[in-house]
């Protein structure tokens, strides 16, 4: 990973770690641990695999969904010396692998793998132990959260822990001609970790947490995405942005920006990811003003998403949207005729008449319609100095998960780009980082707790009894790494030594 912002810290790693794909890891204390939602696949299943880096200087519970001694998990175990044992039990009498290893103080990789009763734990890309006395097919009734740093025990670990990833079968070895997907994941000193997304010979992972690298602070918790975010059709994709920002009616939330829109029929395009926790009518963003026909405010309104012009009384790009779940909303203007795009749907084409600018500025949870602040989360706000075409909203929708907009075939054409939440720091107020113009925003009303788990993820993870200093610039293959400290995302600058 390179230089990144995570909400609190910059994440600078060493410059021989810069390509390698974790660099922090997060420190366990022995009373702090992670809460993941429910991983369906490791209930009712045949097969599935976990793979977790950590050091054994100190580990107790390591992970797992384990209930009333029934269930999935990873442990270190101190009767007898002291094993690595791999438990998946559906009664209360003990079902598990056990692999002797001493402890020390070095990173370590772990896989399990469990295939139709036969169980497998491999120990820095070798097989240690294997049976066939598990149960052949786990139960689906447990229907727990899946834990990190613990699992359902009163101990929790004191040790770090890095790249936890799920699969929803068993990785191979390369035995019989198979791909060597646990040496994959093992990697090298020189190139690092492997990859758990880029793996081949089978399906990505179901569930993936780089723990370090990706987590936020709240002012009270971690939030820790499943980077594999899983979406409706079955297929695996990364979220660029995986946290939105969480805005309140009531409490007046919104972000102001410096943008000042253009004048008369210059075309344009806005975007935004938006979710609305109640259906209720709302300004979701805009710039316009009460006695300046046609410009742009999006609203929310009986039901559907549009864009209503001032004065002229136009309102144009309605379509329906879906309350309690994250919807995407483009609207274009190409000078004369303007559209809009719900969730990658057309609407009617309207022929609209521009007329003069404004002086107001860009808000993000509000606008000037004047009907109420939006309640609910925002994600990825992008204004455009041209109407993009349907193909280039296309890669904006990016089949549900936001992407990274600097690869996008109209980038050229960017003006804004307001990630929110991602590349958003909180001091008093939230600054959120205009990604490709000067035009940053700041938040009104808004705490640090505002920041959430963002569009098209799942089991997303949350700490409970972490203070916010666990991240660490150590991991597996890579060490000295900095983090910041009393730093903001706007401490980035372009000046170098010459």
């Amino acid at each position: 990973m390179s230089t990144q912002f995570t909400n609190r810290q910059w994440r600078l790693p060493n410059n021989e770690n810069k390509s390698k794909q974790s660099n922090y890891s997060m420190d366990f204390d022995g009373s702090g641990y992670i809460t993941c939602n429910q991983i369906s696949q490791l209930n009712s299943t045949t097969a599935f695999s976990i793979s977790v880096w950590c050091k054994l200087d100190n580990v107790s519970g390591i992970l797992g969904d384990y209930v009333s001694r029934v269930g999935v998990k990873l442990d270190w175990n101190d009767h007898l010396g002291g094993f690595l044992q791999f438990t998946t039990k559906t009664t209360g009498s003990n079902n598990y692998l056990k692999y002797n290893v001493a402890r020390d103080s070095n990173w370590h990789h772990i896989v399990c793998t469990y295939d139709a009763g036969v169980r497998y734990i491999y120990l820095d890309g070798v097989s240690v132990a294997n049976d066939s006395a598990a149960p052949t097919q786990m139960i689906s009734t447990l229907g727990d959260n899946f834990l990190i740093g613990k699992h359902q025990q009163p101990t929790s670990m004191a040790g770090q822990i890095d790249a936890v990833a799920i699969f929803d079968y068993a990785l191979t070895d390369g035995t019989g001609g198979t791909v060597n997907q646990i040496a994959a994941l093992y990697g090298s000193s020189s190139t690092g970790i492997g990859n758990p997304m880029a793996i081949s010979g089978g399906g990505k992972p179901v569930a993936y947490y780089q723990l370090g690298d990706k987590s936020a602070f709240n002012g009270a918790n971690y939030l820790v995405p499943n980077i594999a975010a899983q979406e409706d059709d079955g297929d695996i994709a990364t979220s660029y942005s995986p946290y939105a920002l969480d805005f309140d009616a009531a409490s007046g939330d919104e972000i102001n920006t410096n943008y000042i829109p253009p004048t008369g029929a210059s075309a344009r395009t806005i975007s935004i990811w938006f979710y609305q926790d109640t259906s209720a009518n709302a300004d979701i963003c805009g710039y316009g003003t009460n006695t300046v026909a046609g410009l742009f405010d999006i609203i929310l309104y009986g039901g559907n998403v549009y864009v209503h012009g001032y004065g002229a009384g136009q309102d144009y790009g309605k379509g329906a949207y879906t309350v309690g779940v994250w919807n995407h909303y483009v609207i274009t203007y190409d000078g004369t005729t303007a559209k809009g795009y719900v969730n990658n749907v057309a609407t009617p084409e309207n022929t609209v008449t521009l007329s003069t600018g404004t002086t107001n500025t860009f808000k993000i949870g509000n606008g000037y319609f004047n009907i109420g602040n939006f309640n609910g989360k925002l994600s990825n706000c992008s204004i455009w100095n041209a109407a993009l075409t349907s193909a280039q909203v296309s890669e904006l929708y990016n089949e549900g998960v936001p992407s990274n907009l600097n690869n996008h075939s109209a980038y050229s054409n960017l003006v804004s780009w307001w990630q929110l939440g991602s590349n958003s720091s909180f001091n008093t107020n939230w600054t959120v980082l205009d990604e490709k113009g000067s035009n940053n925003g700041t938040s009104v009303n808004m705490t640090e707790a505002d920041i959430v788990d963002g569009v098209g993820s799942s089991a997303n993870g949350l700490s409970s009894g972490m203070g916010g200093d666990e991240v660490i610039g150590d991991a597996p293959y890579s060490t000295a790494n900095s983090l910041s400290v009393n730093m903001d995302v706007e401490d980035r600058v372009t000046d170098t030594p010459s």
